[in-house]
């Protein structure tokens, strides 16, 4: 298969093309980024397969033109709430195959109304195979799959990851759409589900939930896909929360900081800038976090008579850098599609079409020394 990456210049689109490059369902694979110089350079270390194309997304004539040699694209240019339906769009209307790594709930929704679409293009979508989400959604899966009947299903993650802490990180990191998307997500009302419908509330409300095994810890819930979807694939459930475990003063500060992007006293350029450069933030002073795992679910519901609580975690997560946690499971994803393992046509969240017990056996292949672990470790206990 033809494999477009767009973003493929920028810090998770590279780890995507060196990732499935490697594919040999991958015949050829097109680096395209608004940085022509940049692109070129990553497809040069790439081999024969890899070429480049100078791509500015927001050109649509440009776009159509690139997805017309593609059998699969990979979207890795963020914010999605900016950049999400319109490529989704754009590869429908050209019959490619999509997967990215969009982790806004506000084009999540937008996209999954493109199914329809979708469908009758014969087009594989599916939206949001990162980390968190991606990785999240297929672990609440596992985590489901573990009880008679699912009641609560909430995925976890560590905020701050890939938060630099040198000064050099600092200003490498200013402008990132990550940190922008973050920003964003905690300026504005979030979506929910709660007491079995949708609700929008404020972001960083603060929760105490118990990981079996580990224990009690502080948690603050987070403007994420996973909320949206889950719901649509466990009809039925009660509660579904994105959380983050994190440093109090972390949150103290990005708290603060929402509120006055929200308030029109910040841009949220100029509150990431300032996110980055709070002394508050980080080390012993700011506080410990909850010592869950890098990214997990917990589902609570009936297991034999019993209300138990299934935590899901995996030892098999590429490591701890943001661009290899992210955009390896992406890669895989895409690879899965290439390779015949995901068949149905539609905008689908990953927990709708992907196997979990597939998927990470496929993302053992990059655990390094610990792709011996647990491809899925699962722990419970019976609520009182």
């Amino acid at each position: 298969m033809r494999v477009l990456i767009v973003g493929g210049a920028g810090e998770m689109g590279q780890v995507a093309c060196a990732t499935i490059a490697a594919d040999d369902n991958v015949t050829e694979l097109v680096v395209a980024d608004r940085d022509g110089d940049r692109a070129a350079e990553v497809a040069g270390q790439l081999g024969a397969k890899a070429t480049h194309v100078t791509l500015d997304i927001t050109e649509p004539g440009s776009l159509k033109a690139a997805l017309g040699n593609a059998d699969i694209v990979l979207n890795t240019v963020g914010p999605f709430y900016r950049f999400g339906r319109p490529v989704l769009e754009a590869a429908i209307e050209a019959g490619v195959h999509y997967v990215d790594i969009n982790d806004d709930w506000e084009p999540t929704v937008d996209m999954l109304t493109l199914d329809d679409a979708a469908v009758a293009a014969g087009v594989i979508a599916i939206v949001g195979m990162g980390a968190s989400p991606g990785v999240s959604n297929l672990l609440a899966a596992a985590a489901a799959a573990n009880l008679d009947d699912v009641e609560n299903l909430y995925t976890g993650w560590p905020a701050g990851v890939g938060m630099p802490s040198s000064p050099e990180g600092i200003a490498a990191a200013r402008g990132s759409a990550a940190l922008e998307h973050w920003i964003h997500n905690l300026s504005m009302p979030i979506r929910i589900w709660r007491e079995g419908g949708y609700r929008e509330v404020d972001a960083l409300e603060e929760r105490t939930v118990t990981y079996p095994g580990i224990g009690a810890g502080t948690v603050w819930t987070c403007g994420h896909p996973e909320p949206i979807t889950l719901p649509r694939t466990f009809p039925g459930i009660r509660e579904s929360l994105n959380l983050m475990t994190g440093r109090p003063g972390l949150i103290n500060v990005a708290r603060a900081l929402g509120e006055k992007v929200r308030s029109g006293a910040m841009t949220v350029a100029e509150a990431g800038d300032a996110l980055l450069d709070a002394p508050d933030r980080r080390g012993p002073a700011a506080g410990a976090r909850a010592p869950f795992p890098d990214v997990w679910a917990l589902a609570q519901g009936m297991k034999d008579g019993r209300r138990v609580t299934v935590g899901v975690t995996t030892d098999v997560l590429p490591d701890g850098r943001m661009g290899e946690m992210t955009s390896i499971p992406l890669s895989v994803c895409a690879s899965m599609i290439a390779g015949g393992e995901i068949t149905t046509p539609g905008v689908h969240a990953p927990e709708a079409v992907i196997d979990p017990e597939v998927f990470f056996d496929r993302l053992s292949a990059y655990a390094g020394d610990r792709a011996h672990g647990q491809r899925l470790r699962v722990t419970q206990h019976v609520d009182a």
